[in-house]
């Protein structure tokens, strides 16, 4: 093992030589830039249906400046259905009508994490594993969404795949 002069840093060992380091790749390297998002006032039936359509659980909620002002899952959605419905879980009916007569804001999570652009990987991962989330908005400086960063792209960084 050879010694580190502070000049050298940071230093990667022989054994881990040629492997990425994640404190020397951002965010901005691995997140999804094209990140479908919603409006406030979209309805809770699209969004639905976009997060069926796109096999995603979540999605960022923007402003018309394109401001991250929340984020809006699945588990939002479920939580609106049972808060707002006197029916127990065996009952459920399709719910339809609660979703269309619905808005986004109206369910969203309106405070959430976020990292922003040139973020190291490592205090993206670190966010996302003790907040317990799987996926966390980018945003640039003055908050406009800038992509998207999951425990999947991360797993994928990792594993060296595209």
């Amino acid at each position: 093992m050879r010694a580190a002069l502070m000049t050298d840093l940071p230093y990667v060992p022989d054994e881990l030589e040629g492997l990425p380091v994640p404190a020397l790749f951002t965010v901005d390297e691995v997140m999804a830039r094209e990140v479908l998002a919603v409006h406030p006032d979209t309805s809770l039936q699209t969004a639905a249906e976009l997060m069926l359509e796109h096999g995603i659980s979540g999605m960022p909620v923007v402003d018309d400046e394109g401001q991250l002002v929340g984020m809006v899952s699945k588990t939002d959605m479920l939580r609106h259905q049972f808060e707002d419905s006197e029916v127990s879980v065996g009952t459920l009916p399709s719910g339809q009508h609660l979703l269309e007569d619905t808005i986004v804001e109206e369910v969203m999570t309106p405070q959430v994490l976020a990292v922003r652009e040139g973020a190291s990987l490592v205090d993206a991962a670190k966010i996302l594993v003790e907040a317990g989330l799987h996926r966390v908005p980018v945003i640039t400086r003055t908050g406009a969404l800038a992509g998207l960063i999951s425990t999947s792209d991360i797993v994928r960084w990792v594993a060296g795949l595209p």
